[in-house]
This record gives C-alpha cells, sequence and structure tokens, in this order.
C-alpha cells in the first residue's frame, strides 16, 4: 500500500507511478484531477502534470466521454516489450564481459547483496526497485549512449511487469539467482555465453509475467 505521506518526499508523478506499479491503482481504473488532490493533499496542477507525463509514456490513456483511465497492456504488448528487452540486455551484458572492472562486478554485486535480503522478506516493491536499479546499471556501465537512452525511455513499461514478474511465487529467490548467473557470466570475459545467460533471464521473467497475468494479477 502506498501511503499519502510519501507524497511529501517524492513528486506526485512518482506517487502515482508507484500506486499503479503495485496495483493500488488499477488498469481500466478512471483518475480525476480534483479527487486525487484531495486525496493527496495537493493542488489541480501537479496532478495534472503528472497524468500528462503518464500520459506521455502510455501508462494513462483519455477516454472519450470518460475522462482519463490507466492503461492496460494487452499480451501482444507485454510480448513485444519482452523481446525489446532481451535483445537490448543481452547486448549490454556481451558489452560488458568485454569491458569489465573490479568496480564493475562490485557494483552489480552490490544491488544482488541488496535483493538477496528482500527477496528472502518477500518484499515485492522494494526487490522491483533494486531490481529496476540492477537492469538500469546494466546498460549504464556499459558505456553505450544509445542503449542507456532506449533502456531509460522503456524503464516505466518495464518496471510494472518487473512487479507483476516479481510477484509470482517463488520468482523472487530465482530471479537473485539468475542475476548471480549473469554476473558470473559477464565476469567469464565471453560475450556469447554473457548475452545467451542475460536473455534467458528476460525470458524467464517473461514466463513468470505471463503466469501472473493469467492469473489475474496485476502487480
Amino acid at each position: 500500500m502506498i501511503h499519502i505521506t510519501e507524497v511529501k518526499k517524492n513528486s506526485v508523478y512518482d506517487y502515482l507511478y508507484n500506486a499503479i506499479r503495485t496495483g493500488d491503482i488499477k488498469p481500466g481504473q478512471t483518475l480525476t484531477e480534483r479527487e486525487l488532490a484531495e486525496k493527496i493533499g495537493v493542488s489541480r496542477t501537479p496532478v495534472r502534470e503528472a497524468i500528462r507525463k503518464l500520459e506521455e509514456q502510455g501508462l494513462v490513456t483519455h477516454v472519450p466521454h470518460k475522462g482519463v483511465k490507466v492503461a492496460t497492456l494487452t499480451m501482444e504488448k507485454v510480448a513485444q516489450l519482452y523481446e525489446v528487452r532481451e535483445v537490448l540486455e543481452g547486448l549490454a551484458a556481451r558489452t560488458l564481459s568485454q569491458i569489465q572492472t573490479p568496480e564493475i562486478i562490485d557494483e552489480l554485486n552490490s544491488y544482488v547483496a541488496k535483493a538477496e535480503k528482500e527477496a528472502a522478506a518477500n518484499n515485492i516493491k522494494e526487490l522491483a526497485d533494486i531490481n529496476s536499479e540492477f537492469h538500469l546499471a546494466l546498460t549504464r556501465l556499459s558505456e553505450n549512449f544509445y542503449l542507456e537512452a532506449i533502456m531509460t525511455m522503456l524503464q516505466t513499461q518495464i518496471g510494472l511487469m518487473m512487479s507483476t514478474s516479481l510477484s509470482q511465487a517463488g520468482r523472487p529467490l530465482r530471479n537473485v539467482e539468475e542475476h548471480k548467473m549473469m554476473i558470473s557470466a559477464i565476469q567469464s570475459g565471453d560475450g556469447d555465453v554473457a548475452e545467451s545467460m542475460a536473455r534467458f533471464h528476460v525470458r524467464k521473467a517473461k514466463e513468470n509475467a505471463f503466469k501472473k497475468i493469467a492469473e489475474g494479477g496485476n502487480g
């Protein structure tokens, strides 16, 4: 549950995005500026700006005569998102295997260490946050400007699906183990192995997201 007091520390956009990601605000739910402003305790202006940003990212949509509704990702779009993510993260892992340094490996391992604690406690929201940081680090550390830019652009949608995938029973701990395997593959210096492991990880995440969606889960 996202608490209203968190908005004092974060922007209205962050509050709404996290509420959508965690399912506090559900797909198809109508968002109204007045009600949200009253609930959060802010003026309508930051709410309007947040909704505009969410719309630009495809997370909400204007429905004629019905207002703004939270978008529902179709299975087709989810599949397309994972296909693109698989290619991009495979490239990032391959690149990292060729430019790896002790500092790069240490940073990736630091995310895994934090993720292990949250996975053991089944703290899905916190784990999803760390998971996003790990995957963004893969592209950032690759030092490929365009790769990082594309992944950053897609991150809002990817973040939603990460929460969905990680909500599948048993997935949190398996996710951490796959991250360890990815780091080992990168550290091996073998580009083919690193790319293959990264692609495998994304495919497993896709499988679990589809299972959760089929069960009626929304993250």
